[in-house]
């Protein structure tokens, strides 16, 4: 190689490494302004609950707004955390429900309990209750939306039970699961805060669920979507129970 080509070779060398450089401030430029736009749009477009949930379209089957699930063995494994026994006096005695034809594993790969959810900072006097209701008419429980979480508490008679499909399967993993994952993709690309993830919580007593609650929930659609996925959870649920 003559002289002139290597100082050819370096000159391009180093035009490349100062595009590199530009484009590099451009780009955190970028992911600056898309993190202010989107703190921006949460303050804006955060909707009274009464208005969200009365705007809720009924669905007979939940929409998933989920990209196409990857394999078990791609998916990054949601972190852990032990749910919380409920502090509430016992219900009154009931005849236990028959146990559900296949238990539903709460454990391992795609099934991880979710992390401990942050307690709404100014309590739940700020929540509003809406009513759950199967097709048929028939209390499944109530949704409190607060300001930014939900609380879902079933109908106590119903007996539910964690390991019941489709709730571990469908409602945590795929549902809120998928939440997460676009959370963590977003935080990732530097367009979330960390501390704003979508977090969850179940309170149990035994395996018998008494409450979910769901914090960081600032997106109107998610709202709309937990609300449809949640019914229809409970119904198939209540259907494998019964048998």
């Amino acid at each position: 190689m003559s002289e002139r080509e290597t100082e050819d070779l370096a000159e391009l060398k180093r035009s490349l490494e100062e595009k590199v450089s530009k484009l590099e401030k451009e780009l955190a430029l970028c992911r600056i302004n898309l993190r202010l736009i989107d703190e921006a749009l949460a303050k804006v477009s955060f909707r009274p609950a009464s208005r969200l949930v009365e705007a809720a379209p009924k669905e007979e089957y939940p929409q998933v707004q989920a990209a196409a699930m990857k394999p078990a063995a791609q998916e990054r494994p949601a972190a852990t955390a032990t749910a919380t026994a409920t502090a509430r006096p016992p219900e009154p005695a009931q005849a236990a429900a028959p146990p559900a034809p296949a238990a539903e594993p709460i454990t391992g790969t795609g099934a991880a309990r979710p992390q401990p959810a942050k307690e709404p900072e100014h309590g739940f006097e700020e929540e509003q209750p809406f009513p759950i209701k199967s097709k048929t008419g028939e209390d499944l429980g109530t949704i409190f939306v607060g300001r930014s979480w939900v609380r879902i508490v079933p109908a106590p008679d119903l007996h539910l039970n964690v390991r019941t499909p489709p709730f571990q399967t469908f409602f945590i993993d795929r549902v809120l699961g998928e939440m997460r994952r676009k959370d963590e993709m977003a935080v990732d690309a530097g367009s979330k805060d960390p501390m704003s993830i979508i977090e969850h919580n179940l309170v149990l007593d035994g395996e018998t669920l008494r409450e979910i609650r769901i914090s960081n929930l600032d997106d109107d659609s998610r709202l709309r979507e937990i609300r449809s996925s949640i019914r229809w959870t409970f119904e198939r649920m209540l259907e494998k129970t019964k048998g």
